[in-house]
């Protein structure tokens, strides 16, 4: 069956209530939809969770990721240790990857990051608890992220059903107080990408100008430059779910392509 769902999550571990408390209220409309798209996700019934965190260890060369038997990980750091998960690790999945893509990195016994936690903590609430691939980012650009994403496709060119879900938040700096301090070019940044993914031109949201990339602190044109290559860029059932910036930093979630 191949890839047969993808999308775009954010990953503020704000937006899990055991961390952000009261203070949900505030980011509610991207949590409802971070619960739809979990629940999509899961009506498309995947045999496998494919996740590109950018907040995944990044090595010198190549990219990172987890080949053990064991998925784990903990919002501890975040003030939430009962949030936690033990997931199984598509083994199978990961070595067929990494002979498509021989750049990787095993991870081996490190905890998941909060790239990967905040999603999977979605769709963890919705019944995910099938075989994971956690897989990061590297430290080059442009066509190594082609290469990924061709070698997502490649090892999910099987029988199975592949659902790739791309973690990445938006400007960091919408303003004053925000992580990265206030810049005008965040917003800049967050609409023109907005404006693009809710047209299905995927294309041109990887080209957004790289100057104004880097000036927005952005971390989701990688994640969904890969997960694109990954699907073809097809769009097929896409659906536009949500975005806001109510703590000075850009949530999108967005599922791009479904099968039929």
């Amino acid at each position: 069956m191949g890839i047969i769902w993808s999308g775009l999550a954010p990953h503020p571990p704000i937006i899990v209530e055991s961390v952000g408390g009261t203070r949900c209220r505030e980011v509610q409309r991207t949590i409802d939809s971070m619960n739809q798209l979990a629940r999509d996700l899961m009506s498309h019934n995947p045999d496998r969770l494919v996740i590109i965190s950018p907040h995944t260890p990044r090595p010198h060369s190549g990219i990172a990721g987890w080949f053990g038997e064991r998925l784990r990980g903990t919002l501890a750091q975040f003030g939430a240790p009962s949030t936690c998960f033990d997931l199984p690790v598509d083994q199978p999945w990961m070595k067929t990857f990494s002979q498509a893509y021989p750049r990787i990195t095993d991870l081996g016994d490190e905890l998941l990051d909060h790239g990967a936690m905040v999603p999977l903590h979605f769709a963890v609430q919705a019944g995910w608890q099938g075989p994971t691939a956690v897989i990061g980012l590297p430290w080059n650009e442009g066509r190594e992220l082609d290469q990924i994403g061709s070698a997502v496709r490649q090892a999910s060119a099987t029988g199975d059903r592949t659902a790739v879900l791309a973690s990445g938040d938006m400007s960091h700096c919408l303003k004053p107080g925000a992580p990265c301090g206030f810049d005008e070019r965040g917003k800049l940044f967050d609409h023109s990408f907005v404006a693009k993914v809710r047209e299905q031109r995927y294309h041109d949201a990887v080209d957004i100008d790289p100057d104004l990339r880097q000036a927005a602190k952005q971390d989701v044109v990688e994640s969904c430059r890969i997960a694109w290559e990954a699907i073809d860029y097809q769009n097929d059932n896409h659906r536009f779910l949500s975005y806001e910036g109510p703590f000075g930093v850009g949530y999108t979630v967005m599922k791009f392509y479904g099968e039929s």
